[in-house]
């Protein structure tokens, strides 16, 4: 008995010393949640939507990698969050006319769509020219800014930069437009201590009378409010805000880029620079950067107060769009460092219910790996025009396809079947959804298509 119970007590002692370990560690470790957030600058409550909630399944994201605190970590977000307000989307269905070539780039120059203006009748785009701008024997890439007519097939230039830094905006209170620009002041012939200045620019249709709005900008990018009403760049403490005039808006609000950098260790010497999209209707600013060496941020700023808060999406945010509406945040989820950094997961964020939903836009029975290049809203901000691609090794095989998304249903149909390997990259939706303009470039030249677009009862 004496023996027996000696065992039993050794078993005791044995049993506990293997459960302390599993007790740290249960209380340590704590879920992935589907969306993380930083707490968000603080918003009222919206009020209670009508709309059917999302049925496609939500994809619990992946664990991030571990992150090297290099600083701190902004809250995470909180949802809603901001009062907006929603109308129940009517489904509709659309029917797309086959594309038809309106602009031919010279070899060697390539498209970027921007946007259509309010007017429903010109398109704003970038042009990365194949000539050199010679500084100090040294040569630059440049770009052109115009806009392009789609009444009458005309383009008419705006402006020239160096490089590209930033998309353009149409402003409407100027009817001007606005662009950011680099301005090289030394060259060094090995690139490594070029020096330029970070400049803003006002174009009123001649490249060559454009206006200096700003100079010494301290970084990009420069973001707009959907109605033109409001502009802020990012500063190293100040939040410069003009309104719709471009002047100065008095404001004491701050945000400092590098105070949120905590995970600067992970990634390589460069600074991180910000893509933005700016919430339709509040003050609330998405910034989003790749994944640049070693991981980028998904926060949200608000930009009357400088509050800033964190999306953990499991990955990083690209090419992000805003539904018309405020409600929804469309954007590519990444989470590869290496080529092809996009990936296939086109993914929507509730910004009432903090829901992220993940979307398979093309077949999953193709061979090959399934990416999406680009998206953008219908007009009755439930269905997403995507450009999907079917990579594979060998370029002949890729296929290209052009797949409207119901963002309720979670369907994908590709609208042209016959143009599989014809679109790539940018494209933009008319604010009265009767036309598209999108990027359909063959193997030696780029090219701009236009097609129609027929709502159902049309």
């Amino acid at each position: 008995m004496d023996k027996s119970r000696k065992i039993m007590k050794w078993l005791g002692i044995l049993a506990l010393i293997l459960l302390i370990p599993l007790l740290f560690v249960s209380c340590g470790t704590k879920p992935t949640p589907v969306v993380s957030a930083t707490a968000v600058p603080s918003e009222p409550p919206t009020q209670a939507s009508t709309e059917t909630p999302m049925e496609t399944p939500t994809v619990a994201l992946p664990t991030a990698a571990p992150v090297i605190a290099n600083g701190q970590e902004p809250p995470p977000c909180t949802f809603p969050l901001a009062q907006i307000t929603t109308t129940q989307s009517a489904p509709q269905n659309y029917t797309f006319s086959k594309p038809e070539v309106v602009l031919t780039a010279p070899k060697g120059n390539h498209y970027n769509i921007v946007q259509w203006l309010p007017n429903n009748q010109q398109v704003l785009i970038t042009e990365d020219l194949d000539g050199n701008y010679v500084y100090q024997n040294d040569t630059f890439p440049q770009q052109s800014i115009s806009l392009y007519n789609t009444v009458t097939g005309t383009s008419k230039v705006y402006g020239i930069r160096t490089e590209s830094n930033g998309p353009p905006s149409w402003n409407p209170g100027l009817n001007a437009v606005v662009y950011p620009a680099m301005n090289y002041t030394s060259i060094d012939k090995a690139h490594a201590a070029d020096t330029f200045t970070l400049q803003v620019w006002a174009s009123y249709g001649n490249p060559s009378t454009a206006q200096k709005l700003a100079d010494n900008l301290p970084q990009l990018p420069f973001a707009v409010k959907p109605d033109g009403s409001e502009a802020l760049y990012l500063s190293d403490k100040p939040l410069p805000k003009w309104n719709a005039a471009m002047q100065a808006i008095p404001s004491t609000t701050s945000f400092d880029p590098t105070q949120w950098d905590y995970a600067k260790a992970l990634r390589d010497s460069y600074p991180v620079s910000y893509e933005t999209a700016w919430q339709p209707g509040t003050s609330l600013v998405f910034l989003y950067s790749a994944a640049n060496g070693g991981g980028g941020y998904t926060f949200i700023l608000n930009a009357d107060t400088g509050r800033v808060c964190e999306l953990n999406l499991g990955g990083w945010a690209e090419v992000a769009r805003w539904s018309s509406d405020g409600r929804y945040l469309a954007f590519i989820r990444s989470t590869k460092y290496w080529y092809p950094t996009y990936s296939a997961d086109l993914a929507v964020l509730d910004t009432i219910t903090g829901k992220v939903t993940m979307f398979s836009v093309m077949p999953q029975e193709t061979e090959g790996l399934p990416l999406v290049y680009n998206s953008v809203w219908a007009p009755d901000n439930r269905h997403l025009l995507a450009v999907g691609n079917i990579w594979s090794q060998d370029e002949a095989n890729n296929l290209q396809g052009l797949y409207l998304v119901d963002v309720i249903s979670g369907q994908s149909v590709n609208v042209l079947p016959d143009y599989n390997k014809f679109f790539e990259g940018g494209l933009a939706w008319s604010p009265d959804g009767s036309k598209l303009v999108i990027r359909c470039p063959t193997n030696i030249v780029d090219r701009i298509c236009f097609i129609s677009v027929q709502k159902s009862g049309q």
